[in-house]
This record gives C-alpha cells, sequence and structure tokens, in this order.
C-alpha cells in the first residue's frame, strides 16, 4: 500500500534525523572526552606538582631507608590525605620501584586515605615498607621505573590495574643530591570520564532529536526543501568532522567544513552554532597547547638557569653559590639540632707552575684530574669548587663515618698519581687534604676553617717533605 508522500518524507527524514543525532552525540563525545582527558592530567599534575613542592626528600629518603616515619612525613601523610579528599582523586601514593619482574618488586612509601577509607577500608591500606607481591605486572612495573630519572616533570601512562582502568600522573622525587628516591603518583579513573562523556553525548543527541522532530512536524509542507536537505548538507559537514577525529587529524586540520545553508531559520542557526562550536574548541585546545608549551619553556629556561647559577663549568662540581646554599641547610640542621656531617678541604698544589710553565689549558687539566679523585672517593658526597684550586666535600650519611677512610683513600690515589713518571707533569696531581668532623656548638664555617687548617698542616708537611727531597738530591 502506498503511503502518502508527506508521511513517507516524514519517516525517511525522522531515520535521517536519528541518523545525525547519533554522529553529532558522537562528534560531542570525541570533543567532550579528549579535552576532559586533558583537563583530568592537567588537574592531576597541579595535585602531585602541589605535593612534591612539600616533600623533603632527605627526610622521606631516611623513612625509606629506616622503615620509621619522621614527623616530616606525619605531615606529609596529612597534606596528601587532605589534596586526595579535595581533589576527588582515585589514588595519591608514593612508592619505589625496586625491580620490573614480580613478586616483591614495588615499596610502598605513602598513601594518601580519604576520612571514608580510613574507616571502611582500614584492613586494606597500605603503609610505609610494605613490599608488595604480585600487584604490579612486570610491564605496569617498567613504566614506574622508567620514570626514576632526574627529570622532575610531570608524564602519564596508562594503567590497567587490579584496581582499574586510570591513568597515572607521576613525577620522580629527589633528595637533596638530586638523586631520585621514589615516585609520587596521582591517578584518575578513565570510567568516570567515559561516563561524563557519554552522559554529555546522551544529553546532546536527545536534544537534537527533539529539536529535529518539531521542526519536521511544523514545517512538514516544506520539508524536503527547507529541511531535509539542509540537514543532508550538515549531515555531510559533521560525518567529514567526524572521519577527521577518527584519523586523529592535527588541530589546524579539524575544522568543520561550512555546510552552506542559507535557509534564514532554525537549522541555518544550528550549522552556524555547530561550526562556532568547533571553532571554540579548537581554539580553546589550541590555547591549552600554547600555554603547556609556554610552561615546558619556563620549566627548561629555570633548569638551564639554575645549572648555570650552581655549577662550576670547567668541572661541573657544585660553585661557591652552590655551596653557599648547603651551608645555609647545614647550619638549618644544626638549628633543629639534627646536623650529622663532615667537610673535607682539598687544595691543588704546584698549579701556579703548571699554569706558567704549560699554560693554562694544563692547568685546567690539571683541575678536572683533582676533582675526578675526589669525585671517584666520594661518590655519595656533593664537590664543591669554592676557590681557583681549592675544593670542599660535604661528607654525610655512610660516608660521614667512612670520612677519615675515604680521605686515606684519596690521599693514597694522589700519590699513586704525583708519583707517576711516565704521566705528564700536569697529569701527576697533588693535593692537600684536610677534614673536620662536626661538633656541637659549632657552625658550618667553624667546621670549615678547622677542616682549613687541617689541610694547611698537611700542605706544610708536603713542602717541607719536598725541600728536603731537593737538598738530599742536591
Amino acid at each position: 500500500m502506498k503511503r502518502p508522500l508527506r508521511r513517507s518524507l516524514l519517516l525517511h527524514s525522522i531515520v535521517l534525523v536519528l541518523t545525525l543525532s547519533l554522529i553529532l552525540a558522537f562528534a560531542c563525545f570525541q570533543i567532550y572526552r579528549t579535552d576532559m582527558v586533558a583537563r583530568y592530567q592537567h588537574y592531576a599534575a597541579d595535585a602531585v606538582e602541589l605535593l612534591a613542592r612539600r616533600v623533603d626528600g632527605d627526610d622521606l629518603e631516611a623513612c625509606i631507608v629506616s622503615g620509621r616515619k619522621s614527623e616530616q612525613y606525619e605531615q606529609l601523610q596529612r597534606l596528601a590525605n587532605d589534596i586526595k579528599e579535595t581533589h576527588d582523586l582515585a589514588y595519591l601514593y608514593i612508592v619505589k620501584p625496586l625491580k620490573i619482574d614480580p613478586p616483591e618488586n614495588m615499596m610502598d612509601v605513602l598513601s594518601a586515605v580519604t576520612e571514608w577509607e580510613a574507616i571502611n577500608e582500614a584492613d586494606e591500606l597500605t603503609d610505609l615498607g610494605v613490599i608488595t607481591d604480585y600487584a604490579y605486572p612486570a610491564e605496569t612495573a617498567a613504566e614506574y621505573m622508567a620514570r626514576m630519572t632526574t627529570d622532575p616533570t610531570v608524564t602519564f601512562f596508562r594503567n590497567d590495574t587490579d584496581f582499574g582502568d586510570i591513568y597515572t600522573a607521576i613525577r620522580p622525587l629527589f633528595n637533596s643530591r638530586g638523586e631520585p628516591i621514589a615516585v609520587l603518583c596521582g591517578d584518575i579513573e578513565i570510567g568516570d570520564i567515559y561516563r561524563a562523556a557519554h552522559r554529555y553525548a546522551l544529553a546532546a543527541g536527545l536534544t537534537a532529536l527533539a529539536f529535529s522532530v518539531v521542526a519536521l512536524l511544523v514545517l512538514n509542507l516544506w520539508y524536503d526543501r527547507r529541511i531535509v536537505r539542509p540537514i543532508g548538507k550538515l549531515q555531510t559537514a559533521a560525518e567529514r568532522f567526524e572521519d577527521k577525529c577518527r584519523r586523529r587529524a592535527s588541530l589546524e586540520e579539524l575544522t568543520i567544513d561550512d555546510p552552506g545553508i542559507h535557509t534564514g531559520d532554525e537549522i541555518e542557526a544550528l550549522g552556524g552554532s555547530v561550526i562556532s562550536m568547533v571553532s571554540d574548541v579548537q581554539n580553546y585546545a589550541g590555547a591549552l597547547l600554547e600555554k603547556e608549551r609556554e610552561i615546558l619553556s619556563m620549566k627548561e629556561h629555570v633548569n638551564r638557569m639554575d645549572v648555570l647559577a650552581y655549577r662550576d663549568t670547567l668541572t661541573g662540581a657544585g660553585n661557591k653559590a652552590a655551596y653557599d646554599k648547603t651551608a645555609s641547610r647545614l647550619e638549618r640542621d644544626i638549628r633543629a639540632g639534627g646536623a650529622r656531617f663532615a667537610l673535607v678541604m682539598a687544595d691543588l698544589n704546584n698549579l701556579k707552575e703548571i699554569n706558567d710553565t704549560y699554560g693554562h689549558d694544563k692547568g685546567d687539566v690539571y683541575i678536572i684530574r683533582m676533582y675526578t679523585v675526589l669525585k671517584t672517593v666520594f661518590r655519595k658526597s656533593p664537590i664543591f669548587r669554592i676557590g681557583g684550586d681549592e675544593f670542599v666535600a660535604v661528607a654525610e650519611g655512610e660516608e660521614l663515618a667512612r670520612c677519615g677512610e675515604l680521605v686515606e683513600q684519596a690521599r693514597a690515589r694522589m700519590r699513586r698519581t704525583a708519583a707517576d713518571k711516565k704521566a705528564a707533569p700536569w697529569e701527576r696531581v697533588s693535593v692537600a687534604l684536610g677534614y673536620a668532623v662536626y661538633a656541637d656548638g659549632e657552625d658550618a664555617d667553624a667546621v670549615l676553617r678547622r677542616a682549613d687548617r687541617n689541610m694547611y698542616e698537611e700542605k706544610k708537611q708536603m713542602h717541607e717533605q719536598e725541600r728536603l727531597l731537593r737538598t738530599v738530591q742536591h
């Protein structure tokens, strides 16, 4: 039986409107999802950076090694709990990667909990020093391990774990020597983003469908000329845009074609709104990318300036400004009653003769060789060049207990190089060493002066020995 043309056009147009609504919903879903992922990533990164700025790397490293929680650790725990509560992150935690393959490939350091979790999931919460079993597969552990670098930038990776499908924002944490000690992570659930995107797409699709049905009922007589054809044009533009989204086209290409609708009614306005919406989204995304590039550029500039400000350009050791910064930190430790350190002074002999006889380039080699020996012996202690031929090593922790032994090792190495007759004069390094261990009641300058006096005592003895040797030879 033949149906009236109007009814046939109406039914077919309804099918077309349904299809168009689905396409618009899918396009909105793609745009919304991409935008929300970027927003949540920045949101998680801000939370991670906020907590990272409050971490005392040396204190946290001590807690990891000893398994005991310090007062600063407890303060950090409370701050992490507050950040998780206010930022609504799925997880906020600090872990120390131990190896790649499970089991026991990850150590829990700190895990933020909300008040509800602390009450209802107390038996499932992790704590400092807990070694995981099989919770982290090898490929996931490898992602954590790869972030244990000296780059403090927050990075992201998709982390499909037993706890859900999540994005992880991750940043390494460092001690005062710039060594990575653990990673700080903030997780967001991908499922929440997808559900929000589905709701947005459903609302957009239903809105478009309702509008189109009302328009079809009211303008049925002009359906073919004023609605069906314009919507067909809009559908084509949307399909092309959706194809660009599927192909992951660049931001410059992610535009919607003008469908060329000139009906002078809501359909033309709808086409313009879609074009304007896509344009606004493109501009917004472009602005975000530009801001991200500016932030990255600023971080790189700050890092370069930090290197220039605190590194000796010849040897790579810390410079006088870096030492002053470390000395200030030692003073704070002294005032807090937790200072445990020794200062080792090293002063080159015969540098002026090397410069005058063989040139300053050979003198530079002479300085570098001396620094290399110091760095080889004092591997875990920061070394600073505080003068032309003067260096200071700050021994703490393990190397503080072995400071005298390490100084003797350095002296032995220097004596061997100085006695090597086959080496060039600028390769036979002669150095006077002296050290002093902090004692109660002193400040950092007093310890440095004692180390300096001890070094000069050794220098006098070395000069006297050289004078006696020359006398015997003559």
